[in-house]
């Protein structure tokens, strides 16, 4: 079986992200023309956090308002410094977020070939988010709707790597070690006028695409889908659950970010551009809520 166990050592727990050095961050920057910064994160609240099935919506409380200070005695002090405190309780894999290598794993082992019990109800032992701290790389967008001339993939549509290939050859762009690839379906467009059609089957890679995607040495890869792969899981004659989740993640030590927004990028039609993502520190953590920036 072809995976990067080993490749940088057997106690790695970082995978490609390995691929992140000095030269590719300065090369990374090399890329911003004009300055403008894009937001790819979505919302994050209870009516606007497109959910995996199952998962539980965001609740998000205030625990001091403005009311908590009128309702004190001489509540209409003008001089009083007052402030407010919030919570949030959410699902690390809500809305857009990056899938830690503890996330996924097959035949009782993680990635590099840790063991499934580092996995415990306290948490990941190893391959946790905390490992990730930072990336910053060169972002590359295949705007794969785009070059299909379509508003979006069609449902359940499967991902080839010759899709991949012409779409980068169409927009004059090419795939380096240690980039972050983004791919763009358009399928966000059908969560927000159709929800249920959105979560019933989803345009994604096939295990095809993400075999070749895992050789051509990526830090990343993300989409603005709920899985980065076809869903629901599975194609003809692959029975695996999440089989892209597994190569990618378990096999080749790469991560994932999924539910990005891409379409505010897309407009631009830069294809190139500094891509950082920061993802919250959580140890023993196996995803993160984030909001990636692309600068052009």
């Amino acid at each position: 079986m072809e995976n990067n166990w080993g490749r940088w050592g057997n106690k790695d727990e970082r995978g490609t992200l390995n691929l992140m050095t000095p030269a590719t961050v300065l090369a990374a920057v090399g890329t911003v023309r004009t300055g403008e910064v894009f937001s790819l994160g979505g919302e994050i609240s209870r009516e606007g956090t497109l959910l995996y099935p199952g998962r539980s919506p965001v609740n998000h409380f205030m625990g001091v308002d403005g009311g908590d200070w009128a309702s004190k005695p001489n509540g209409d002090n003008e001089s009083r410094v007052e402030y407010a405190d919030d919570y949030l309780a959410t699902h690390t894999h809500n809305g857009t977020h990056i899938d830690a290598l503890a996330h996924v794993w097959a035949g009782g082992r993680l990635y590099n070939g840790f063991s499934r019990n580092t996995v415990r109800s306290s948490g990941a032992k190893v391959c946790d988010i905390e490992k990730i701290r930072g990336i910053v790389a060169r972002g590359v967008l295949l705007d794969l709707a785009a070059h299909a001339g379509i508003e979006h993939l069609s449902d359940g549509h499967i991902i080839t790597p010759e899709e991949l290939d012409d779409c980068a050859r169409a927009q004059g762009v090419s795939l380096l070690p240690g980039d972050a690839l983004l791919f763009r379906t358009g399928w966000q467009r059908v969560g927000r006028s159709d929800p249920e059609r959105f979560h019933r089957s989803q345009p994604g890679i096939g295990v095809a695409a993400a075999r070749h995607l895992a050789k051509q040495d990526l830090c990343l890869i993300g989409a603005d889908n709920m899985g980065v792969e076809r869903m629901p899981y599975g194609e003809p004659g692959v029975e695996a659950l999440m089989p892209c989740h597994v190569i990618l993640l378990r096999d080749y030590g790469i991560h994932l970010l999924e539910m990005l927004e891409l379409d505010d990028l897309a407009t631009r039609q830069r294809y190139e551009f500094l891509f950082t993502v920061a993802p919250l520190r959580i140890k023993g953590g196996v995803g993160s809520p984030i909001n990636p920036l692309a600068v052009l």
